[in-house]
């Protein structure tokens, strides 16, 4: 009998589902997470984990995927605000992360430090 391997998934709890970020060919949308096997004769719903105290923060998820629902989900990691954010930038929908700045709008006099012992590092 081939086991079968459970598949990781990264995403960011909204609205109380799981809008899946990871891998690439993630559905658009969101999708609902439930501890139930997918060939267990119960309704997903009945195993339906409660992501709302996750709202807002990536997590990461093993399961198996069926399109609507990953089954047998296990939450095996979430992020915090700042790490959420990255996550959101780097994998989230195109042009949602909005950087204000640009490299000339540091200067390198603005950050030299007033410290007469410190050394900047060679280039």
């Amino acid at each position: 009998m081939e086991e079968e391997i459970l598949e990781q998934f990264l995403g960011i709890v909204r609205e109380g589902a799981f809008e899946m970020l990871l891998p690439d060919y993630a559905p658009a949308g969101a999708v609902r997470l439930t501890k139930v096997q997918a060939q267990e004769k119960r309704s997903p719903e009945s195993g339906e984990l409660d992501l709302s105290k996750l709202e807002g923060l990536a997590i990461m998820v093993v399961g198996f995927d069926d399109g609507d629902w990953i089954y047998e989900a296990t939450i095996i990691d979430q992020a915090g605000p700042i790490l959420t954010t990255v996550v959101d930038a780097l994998f989230g929908e195109e042009g949602e992360f909005e950087g204000d700045f640009d490299d000339e709008d540091f200067e390198e006099e603005d950050f030299e430090d007033e410290d007469e012992d410190f050394e900047k590092p060679a280039a």
